[in-house]
């Protein structure tokens, strides 16, 4: 009787389950379409996977499938999610070879090059050239790189975007990650067709002023954006000015490190680069304002559409905008985004939906399939899916409730909850965007900003009422010689955003800094926020447990024992703490702050290099690191060197035949080959990981080739 009893309520519990999984997937109808660009991003991220370039033999059977998949399937959302997901690969195979370029394989000694300037860029008392290369001293034609990074001082001269130039520079491949699996500069670059970086040598010499038309709007625009700096810093100074610049023209190289500092710590980096936010305020604000003068025009607000006109207004000053800023790429999918709301608008479609950010999203990755693995892509979509997800959740919470209570209220009340409302609303969505945009914050640059909310919460009304209409007006009034008192005021405002700032900042505790995450830990928390987003009904809170598991991933930590610069300036060993400690206080800083970093410390170089770790006397440093005993010789002098004891010997010049019964050995020519060496010993087993082992066979990876010029230091035994 008992045994039936439990079979009825096993029964009973499995029909009930089998209901709501029903109910649960049938809200999610017509919701496939939303969950398109993740298919195609994981498809994408496949492709950045692979250990090793696949040819378009292997790549074709997926692209085949796929292509039939969306024809014959394409009823059945989840088949139309299976194709793009295969679509996701070719997509970025095909990316990879259209901005294909080729790649120098060893530093240089000075060289002669001509070509034509493309870009220019001020930071400080250094410029950065983008320059198109026609030749370079003793390089074929087919070996020249399609495009040039090259840095120079204020003193080597002007060039505008046109001119041809002739310099002396020093050549340099693409860099390559300081740490095995880090952030890959030389990748980033690769996808902008970049080939090589270097440095000028000798002043430029201009040959020719007759600039293609091809350039000349990039000439238009540039002198545009000299024009307003100089009207910005005739009534601005200091921070203000160089943070004027950044908002009204993308002039990003004049910020000082103080001021960049500061917004990192608070958690307003985000405001100094042109990103959605400005976007929209800048779009939005042209958007009302045409809007609201033309509805005082009441033959025109009652004949025509003067909303879609708005909108127009709108798209073609976010297009403007866009262009004075550089069109950068973060700049080109703020500007998409936004254009696929306004368009929305004229095609009478709700603006501020999920599915709008869909499209945007989808657009940004066929365009650019690399923005799936970059930091600015990943905030930016999270942020804005957090958004639309809390705006479309609070539409569904507000519909049918009865507001005949606050319609009873008094006048005060009303506009006492109303303002209310306004600052819980603020809060809200600065808590939702902050928090989704977070989680690939703290995997890229290992940093969380505890009290963002606070500065956000602080700084961004007064970015959006305050300084972001005060510098469309002044943008707007500056043909007329007029921008005087809205420069004024907008600086102002900015006074006051950066003094939230630095008050936020020297806060206790105001800055995290977080332990290299696995990729695997941050892709399931991300994945956890989306399916907190795009799911309906009560099975997205599955997501809520799928994205702690990611965060509960994230905190396990196994760091390297050793690291080893790439050019083997450095090297750091971890102390039984957990801690870094570099043999160098001075040599190769930004390396090894990145290391530190990654390891989840604040500490600086300096502090770190003095905690005990490394024993060191004239350029040799020795340590024990778990069971073994390591020698780290460095500046390649010439020393007598006992060999007996040595576990593992690191050098940053070539070996040769030196201590070869040393177990482990890595030297200058191991470094030079393979880039940074990460070490970990487990027992009495060494594993070493190496940057260009995690890199793997790719395009642009750079394989090293040796320099016609003799090294002169060697190792001499006793």
């Amino acid at each position: 009787m008992v045994a039936g009893a439990w079979g009825e309520e096993a029964s009973l519990s499995e029909g009930r389950l089998r209901l709501w999984l029903t109910q649960a997937a049938e809200a999610q109808h017509g919701r496939a379409f939303l969950w398109s660009p993740i298919a195609l991003t994981f498809g994408i991220w496949s492709y950045f996977g692979l250990d090793a370039e696949p040819g378009w033999l292997a790549l074709a059977p997926p692209g085949f499938a796929a292509l039939l998949l969306l024809w014959f399937g394409r009823r059945s959302g989840a088949v139309v999610l299976i194709a793009l997901t295969l679509l996701g690969a070719v997509l970025a195979k095909a990316r990879s070879d259209f901005v294909a370029t080729p790649l120098l394989h060893a530093t240089t000694a000075d060289l002669q090059l001509t070509g034509t300037v493309q870009d220019v860029s001020a930071s400080g008392k250094r410029h950065t050239l983008i320059l198109a290369p026609d030749a370079i001293e003793g390089m074929t034609p087919d070996a020249v790189p399609r495009r040039l990074r090259l840095s120079a001082v204020a003193s080597q001269g002007d060039p505008v975007i046109g001119d041809r130039i002739q310099v002396k520079a020093r050549l340099a491949p693409l860099p390559s990650p300081v740490i095995p699996g880090g952030f890959d500069y030389g990748r980033q670059l690769w996808f902008q067709g970049i080939g090589g970086t270097g440095r000028l040598t000798g002043d430029i010499q201009i040959l020719s002023q007759d600039r293609p038309w091809a350039s000349a709007l990039d000439q238009t625009l540039a002198a545009i954006r000299k024009t307003i700096n100089t009207r910005i810093n005739a009534v601005l100074t200091g921070d203000t000015a160089a943070f004027a610049e950044a908002l009204i023209d993308g002039e990003r190289g004049t910020i000082p490190k103080a001021l960049n500092r500061s917004f990192q710590i608070s958690g307003l980096a985000h405001v100094l680069s042109i990103s959605g936010l400005h976007m929209s305020l800048a779009a939005g604000g042209v958007f009302w304002f045409v809007r609201a003068l033309l509805a005082a025009i009441p033959v025109l607000a009652l004949r025509y559409p003067i909303k879609k006109w708005a909108a127009a207004a709108a798209l073609a000053a976010g297009l403007f905008y866009m262009l004075l800023a550089g069109a950068e790429v973060a700049t080109q999918r703020s500007y998409i985004m936004i254009a696929v709301v306004f368009f929305a608008i004229l095609v009478d479609r709700p603006a501020l939906s999920i599915r709008n950010l869909a499209l945007a999203a989808l657009i940004i990755l066929v365009m650019q399939p690399e923005a799936a693995i970059q930091a600015s892509f990943q905030m930016s979509f999270l942020a804005v899916l957090g958004l639309a997800a809390f705006f479309e959740a609070w539409v569904q919470w507000r519909r049918g409730r009865d507001d005949e209570t606050y319609q009873r209220q008094s006048a005060p009340v009303r506009v006492a909850w109303k303002f209310v409302a306004i600052v819980g609303a603020s809060l809200a969505t600065t808590l939702v965007a902050g928090a989704m945009s977070g989680i690939p914050a703290a995997f890229h640059f290992g940093r969380i900003a505890p009290y963002g909310i606070i500065a956000n919460g602080l700084a961004i009304p007064v970015i959006s009422i305050f300084v972001m209409p005060m510098a469309l007006a002044a943008t707007v009034l500056m043909p007329l010689g007029l921008e005087a008192w809205p420069l004024w005021l907008m600086g102002q405002g900015l006074d006051l955003t950066i003094a939230i700032s630095d008050w936020v900042a020297g806060l206790p505790g105001a800055q995290l800094v977080v332990a290299q995450q696995q990729a695997y830990a941050a892709m399931l928390a991300a994945f956890g926020a989306v399916l907190l987003c795009l799911l309906a009904g009560p099975i997205r809170f599955a997501g809520v447990a799928v994205l702690f598991i990611g965060l509960g991933l994230g905190t396990i930590h196994h760091p390297p024992d050793i690291l080893i610069d790439r050019s083997g300036a450095n090297a750091a060993v971890l102390d039984e703490q957990g801690r870094l400690v570099p043999a160098n206080a001075r040599k190769d800083r930004f390396a090894v702050e990145k290391w530190l970093v990654a390891n989840g410390e604040e500490a600086a170089m300096a502090g770190a290099a003095k905690r005990p770790g490394w024993i060191c006397a004239d350029h040799l440093c020795k340590a024990q690191v778990k069971s073994k005993s390591v020698t780290y010789v460095s500046d390649g002098v010439a020393l007598p060197l006992a060999c007996d004891g040595i576990d593992i010997l690191i050098a940053d010049f070539p070996l040769r035949g030196a201590c070869k019964p040393v177990a482990t050995r890595i030297d200058r020519f191991d470094l030079w080959r393979n880039g940074a060496h990460a070490v970990t010993i487990s027992g009495d087993s060494v594993i070493i990981r190496t940057a260009r082992q995690e890199s793997g066979v790719r395009p642009w990876v750079v394989v090293p080739e040796p320099r016609k010029t003799k090294y002169q230091p060697q190792l001499r035994q006793p």
